[in-house]
């Protein structure tokens, strides 16, 4: 019994620091929507400082769905909107942008829009997982399918 409860808390503290991880510890799956996540922000709300990557506020891989923390730095904005490490995250500043990537679509947020973000994520948790979904060709290239006129088989040998 003891043994399970140390597991458990071991696994609880590894879920907690999952969004802790800097850029270059993230999977190419993850920086990839990071970048694309960077662009957006930047276009959008980026002022005249550059907005970078401070953390993974939420995900669910299987889902599709990375929810990430944009907060501006000590550098000012240019052309090219990628993760730049040589910045460093002004924490008190503004704005702060939330990036909710959800199956190849993103969506970017002001953090103070809370009720957007979450009903956002909710869509995104709510959907349907068909089969072929979570390929890892499919997640890095951002595909997806057109779940409109897409029919589920009744069953597995219809498929």
């Amino acid at each position: 019994m003891r043994g399970l409860l140390l597991l458990f808390s071991a696994l609880l503290l590894l879920e907690s620091t999952v969004g802790d991880k800097e850029y270059h510890q993230l999977s190419q799956y993850e920086t990839y929507i990071i970048d694309r996540a960077i662009e957006e922000a930047n276009e959008r709300y980026g002022r005249t400082k550059h907005l970078d990557f401070a953390s993974i506020k939420s995900a669910n891989y299987d889902k599709r769905m990375l929810n990430v923390l944009l907060k501006p730095t000590s550098c000012k904005k240019t052309k090219v909107f990628v993760h730049r490490k040589d910045c460093k995250i002004q924490d008190e500043a503004r704005p702060r942008v939330s990036c909710v990537a959800c199956r190849g679509k993103m969506s970017c947020l002001p953090l103070r829009e809370k009720t957007k973000i979450e009903q956002t994520i909710f869509e995104c948790l709510r959907h349907r997982h068909y089969i072929g979904e979570n390929h890892p060709v499919s997640l890095l290239a951002g595909n997806e399918q057109e779940t409109e006129n897409y029919q589920q088989p009744e069953c597995l040998e219809c498929a």
